[in-house]
């Protein structure tokens, strides 16, 4: 696919290092010093396994590919439907335009969040495709260097009290920016070689106005450091140590 497209309106002095390719039914979206060429086959196993490397996979709603071109590391991750209409549907949404899709929000959210100075990891490439009252999207997102989430750590070491607090802290400063994460659980939480804190998996999340919402957000990673202890006994977690998260989320300094 070749055919530039420009942005919308709306989008073209905020995102003017964003390009967009398509046609009726396909939107590309990409950024200006993206190597990948804008095809709708870049979302496949298959032109990876032929053009550039798959490095490894996750299975999570559907299965994620580590993926390296150009020295660069990346993930490509399609949207799929959870609970009894991702059964039926699968990666399958309803289409009411390109803007109001998974990928292009994430896309631009991330973006957003960047021009912000959240720890976030950079977008890549995302595509749209749609075909009657449906659509599929992907998105390519790079990979934060050295980085594990927070279970992964956890079933192997318990987190330093600095880099608990540091958890908490970076929590706040999304908070502060108004920034709801749909599903903030410890699987979405990385930490690298440096102990630095960042978050992942944007889907479905975005700029929240109001404050009742933040201890709600932070009840739901506290459920999910529960649920994964209840579920491997030995994981690296006590209780107490919520108290430590917390103080870093209330440091304001």
């Amino acid at each position: 696919m070749t055919t530039q497209l420009q942005l919308p309106a709306d989008y073209q002095k905020k995102y003017n290092k964003v390009l967009s390719y398509g046609d009726a039914n396909t939107r590309i979206i990409q950024l200006q010093n993206c190597s990948l060429p804008p095809e709708n086959s870049v979302f496949t196993a298959s032109w990876w396994q032929k053009n550039a490397e798959i490095t490894g996979s996750a299975s999570g709603r559907g299965k994620t590919l580590f993926v390296r071109h150009q020295q660069q590391d990346s993930i490509l991750r399609p949207y799929l439907r959870g609970g009894i209409p991702g059964k039926i549907l699968s990666n399958q949404f309803f289409f009411t335009g390109f803007e109001r899709t998974r990928a292009w929000q994430e896309f631009f959210l991330l973006l957003d969040m960047l021009a912000l100075q959240l720890a976030v990891p950079e977008p890549v490439m995302a595509c749209i495709q749609k075909s009657g009252l449906i659509y599929r999207n992907s998105i390519i997102i790079k990979r934060i260097p050295e980085a594990a989430d927070l279970h992964h750590i956890l079933c192997q070491q318990p987190l330093s009290e600095k880099a608990l607090h540091t958890v908490g802290k970076t929590i706040r400063t999304f908070h502060d920016n108004q920034v709801y994460h749909h599903d903030l659980n410890i699987r979405n939480i990385l930490l690298d070689q440096q102990d630095k804190p960042w978050l992942i998996d944007f889907d479905k999340c975005g700029f929240k106005p109001g404050e009742s919402w933040k201890q709600h957000n932070l009840a739901r990673l506290q459920r999910s450091l529960l649920k994964e202890k209840r579920k491997l006994p030995e994981l690296h977690w006590q209780e107490q140590q919520w108290d430590i998260l917390i103080a870093g989320y209330n440091d304001i300094n």
